[in-house]
C-alpha cells in the first residue's frame, strides 16, 4: 500500500499487521475475482478481502488491519494510524515529533466526534469548501509537541503537511473542535499554495538567504515565508469569524487572540513580501489579495487588550531571532 505521507499518492485503505507480510524482500500477490482480493505470498497463507461498503476493505484474516474513517461520505476521509511510512520527515523527528501509535477504539471515537464538531465552525466560517473539494482525503495522527500541556480549547499542538502528499493532513490529537477546524484551515491553505505554486512559479527566489518569520524560531526561505503569510492570514479571517459568530465567551476570547496574534504575525512580514523583486507576476497577484485582505480584516479589529498582546508577542519573537541569528 502506497503510503499517505510518505511520496506522491493515494493514501493507504488498509494495511497489513506486522510479520510475514513486511518482511524485508517478500513479495505479495494481489488478485482480484469478483470484488473480492486475495493477497498472498511465498509460503503465506493468503488473506482474501472483501469491500466493506464504505470504499475500504474487511477481512476476517487476523493478520489485515484496516485503515478507520475519520468520516464517511461522497469523500471518504481516512484516519491512518496503520501505514508504517505515514510519516517520514526528519525535520519533524529533530523536533520530537512522530506519527502516534496505533489508536484505540475510543482515541478513534473522540477523533470523529471532534470532528463532526468542526464541519459547523467550518461551515460557518466559510471554509467547508476545503472539505468539500476533495482538498482532504486523510488525517494522520501524530504527537503531541514535546512538553506540551493538556488543557482546554488552545492547547500546543503540532500539524503539518507535505507537498509530496496532497490530501494528506499531519495533526496531533486536537483539543476541540475550534483547534481542528483551524488546524485544517492553516494546513490546506499551505497544500493549496503548494499545488497552484506547482503550476504556476510565484516567485524566483533560488538563493540561500533566509527571513525573520514571526512563527518560527528558525530562519525562513523566501518560500516558507510566504506560505506561513498564506496560512496564517488565512487562520487570522477564520479566527476573526469565530470571534465575530455567535459562540460562548471563551471561545470568543480565545478565537480573538488568536486572530490578534496571526494579523499582526502576518503584518510584521509583508513590507518583506511587498518589496521582493523576485516575485513573478502571478505571485504579486497573490500577494495584492494578501495585502487586501489583511486590510479589510483591520475594519473589525479585537478589543485593545489583544492587539496589545500580540503585539508584544510579535515584537519578542523579532528580538529574540535577532539575538540568535544576527551575531
Amino acid at each position: 500500500a502506497p503510503p499517505a505521507a510518505g511520496r506522491r499518492g493515494t493514501p493507504a485503505p488498509h494495511a497489513a499487521r506486522p510479520g510475514p507480510y513486511a518482511a524485508a524482500g517478500n513479495t505479495v500477490w494481489v488478485q482480484g475475482t469478483d470484488g473480492v482480493l486475495t493477497v498472498s505470498g511465498a509460503g503465506i497463507a493468503p488473506a482474501v478481502l472483501r469491500p466493506d461498503g464504505h470504499g475500504g476493505w474487511r477481512s476476517e484474516d487476523p493478520r489485515w488491519r484496516p485503515v478507520h474513517a475519520l468520516a464517511d461520505g461522497p469523500v471518504r476521509i481516512l484516519l491512518d494510524d496503520a501505514d508504517p511510512y505515514r510519516a517520514v520527515d526528519d525535520e519533524a523527528r529533530q523536533h520530537g515529533l512522530f506519527a502516534f501509535g496505533t489508536l484505540t477504539a475510543g482515541q478513534r471515537e473522540r477523533w470523529r466526534a471532534t470532528w463532526r464538531a468542526a464541519l459547523p465552525l467550518l461551515t460557518l466560517t466559510g471554509q467547508r469548501p476545503l472539505v468539500d473539494a476533495g482538498l482532504l482525503s486523510c488525517v494522520i495522527p501524530m504527537t503531541r509537541p514535546p512538553g506540551a500541556a493538556r488543557r482546554a480549547e488552545g492547547a500546543a499542538h503540532s500539524s503539518g503537511t507535505r507537498r509530496e502528499a496532497f490530501g494528506a493532513v499531519l495533526a496531533s490529537a486536537p483539543s476541540g473542535p475550534a483547534t481542528l477546524a483551524a488546524t485544517l484551515v492553516h494546513e490546506l491553505h499551505h497544500a493549496k499554495l503548494s499545488a497552484v505554486s506547482d503550476l504556476t512559479p510565484l516567485h524566483t527566489a533560488g538563493s540561500p538567504r533566509r527571513y525573520w518569520a514571526p512563527w518560527r524560531p528558525d530562519a525562513r526561505p523566501f518560500d516558507g515565508l510566504l506560505q506561513g503569510a498564506y496560512a496564517h492570514l488565512a487562520l487570522a479571517d477564520y479566527w476573526q469569524r469565530v470571534a465575530l459568530a455567535p459562540v460562548d465567551a471563551e471561545l470568543r476570547d480565545l478565537a480573538w487572540a488568536e486572530h490578534a496574534r496571526c494579523r499582526e504575525q502576518v503584518g510584521a512580514i509583508l513590507p518583506t513580501l511587498s518589496g521582493s523583486r523576485q516575485l513573478t507576476s502571478a505571485g504579486r497577484v497573490l500577494l495584492a489579495e494578501l495585502v487586501a485582505l489583511h486590510t479589510r480584516m483591520k475594519g473589525t479589529p479585537p478589543p485593545a487588550r489583544y492587539l496589545a498582546r500580540a503585539a508584544a508577542y510579535v515584537e519578542t519573537a523579532r528580538l529574540t531571532w535577532r539575538r540568535q541569528h544576527t551575531r
